[in-house]
């Protein structure tokens, strides 16, 4: 289907709720379709039609009114279900639930091969269970070759089952290689922290503003990668993989990772197939949760908690909240809301990535809670060894104090505590200057003294 085709949107709630469908019509738009009618039904599930069965030529009236290519229903139909609404609607018009449209945005947006692995396996997993349902409907002669389903072949389950194989292991050995080069920065002095949270909460800007060589609404002619990946733009999943870039915070060496939004409802099959890139900030040193301020109190409530339950299993970092998008409400609204969710959201830090307001406030924050640093002091004879053991601490750690006696370099510093064992094992390995040497008998001068 191309973009701009017209497309109707509907949604079922239980009874008694009332259906909200400016989301699954900003998914619709975001997939480039023209909403050209909207449906709702306020009751309990219907095994066959989802919907009831009246409501479901209601819809096919509003689609023959409006001359809409496909519905797009903002639950998650079964394969049948799905059958069953076609069977109802005009001749060549698509039924897309609210998953497969999810993935056909997270595939207009996957510009690398992880990302495009991840959307390739989130769409196998969908359409295996469609794949046994078009077989049960071939054993009863019923040729599902429209509606979504598409025609039946006896060997494409076993084909979607090696296809998800072959790609859980290209990804696992993407996944091996990304945790190495995070140890590795680790190693090297780096803290990483992961910018987390709802899509379209402005991750992207408030990472544009923090990174240290970018700025904000800026793109072309810095970082080819960051196109489309770390965009600011006012629309869902501008970033589906992962962008990493040095932040300045203050004393402390910073890698800012940005990743893909969460969004509500969201299968767990279809988390699962992104748990590469959520591992970004799985194994962080910190997250920062981002939501957007100038929502509605019941909408961030929701948002922080469908976050929380994304990062709650495995997460193993702290997380401090950011409420972003400050600039769109006056204070007496950002005390109300804060007042209201802070249960969810203790002690935020309030800021705007657009205007830089608090952006000091968030910095000092990332530091304060970011894994505490050792410190240590280093007493080593002045060499050219020496020297070096300096500078790699200037590029690893924060050098406190840097002394000179004589013949000896005293050097005050803090770092990670990975880094301190390493400076210490090369403090032992320097090398009196042979100038300086005295007799074979004589002690080595470096000595360490840890605090």
């Amino acid at each position: 289907m191309s973009e701009d085709s017209p497309v109707v949107v509907a949604k079922r709630v239980d009874g008694g709720d009332t259906a909200d469908l400016s989301e699954i019509t900003d998914l619709a738009r975001a997939a480039g379709y023209d909403v050209v009618g909207q449906l709702s039904q306020s009751r309990e599930e219907d095994a066959a039609y989802h919907f009831g069965e009246g409501k479901v030529e209601e819809l096919a009236a509003l689609v023959r009114e409006t001359n809409a290519q496909a519905v797009i229903v903002d639950n998650r139909l079964g394969p049948y279900q799905t059958y069953n609404i076609g069977g109802k609607l005009p001749e060549g018009v698509e039924v897309i639930d609210r998953f497969t449209l999810i993935l056909e945005i997270f595939g207009q947006r996957a510009n690398t091969r992880k990302a495009q692995l991840q959307v390739e396996l989130a769409e196998l997993r969908y359409e295996l269970p469609r794949a046994e349902a078009k077989a049960s409907l071939a054993k009863r002669d019923e040729r599902p070759g429209f509606m979504g389903l598409g025609e039946y072949d006896e060997s494409r389950e076993q084909d979607i089952k090696a296809q998800i194989s072959r790609i859980k292991q290209e990804l696992d050995a993407i996944a091996d290689k990304e945790e190495t080069r995070r140890e590795q920065r680790r190693e090297s002095g780096f803290d990483l922290v992961a910018l987390a949270g709802y899509t379209n909460a402005g991750k992207s800007t408030l990472m544009r503003r923090l990174a240290d060589d970018l700025d904000v609404g800026e793109n072309e002619g810095l970082h080819p990668d960051l196109d489309p990946t770390a965009e600011s733009e006012d629309r869902l999943f501008t970033t589906l993989g992962t962008t990493t870039r040095r932040a300045d915070t203050g004393t402390r060496d910073v890698l800012l990772t940005d990743t893909v939004g969460f969004i509500s409802n969201l299968p767990h099959w279809l988390v699962e197939s992104f748990e590469s890139t959520l591992d970004s900030v799985y194994r962080a040193d910190l997250v920062l949760l981002v939501v957007d301020a100038s929502e509605s109190i019941e909408e961030m409530r929701e948002k922080l908690i469908t976050s929380h339950d994304t990062l709650y299993e495995r997460n193993e970092a702290p997380i401090v909240t950011v409420l972003n998008k400050i600039d769109r409400v006056d204070d007496d609204e950002l005390a109300e809301k804060r007042a209201a969710l802070d249960a969810l959201a203790p002690n935020p830090v309030v800021v705007s990535g657009l205007t830089g307001e608090n952006i000091d406030e968030l910095t000092a924050r990332i530091e304060a809670e970011l894994p505490e640093w050792r410190e240590e002091r280093l007493l080593l004879p002045m060499s050219d060894d020496a020297m070096s053991l300096v500078s790699w601490l200037y590029d690893h750690g924060h050098v406190e104090r840097e002394e000179y006696t004589g013949e000896e370099v005293l050097v005050e510093f803090s770092a990670r505590p990975a880094i301190v064992e390493k400076a210490r094992s090369k403090a032992a390995d320097v090398r009196v200057p042979a100038s300086n040497a005295e007799p074979e008998s004589a002690e080595s001068e470096a000595s360490v003294d840890g605090r």
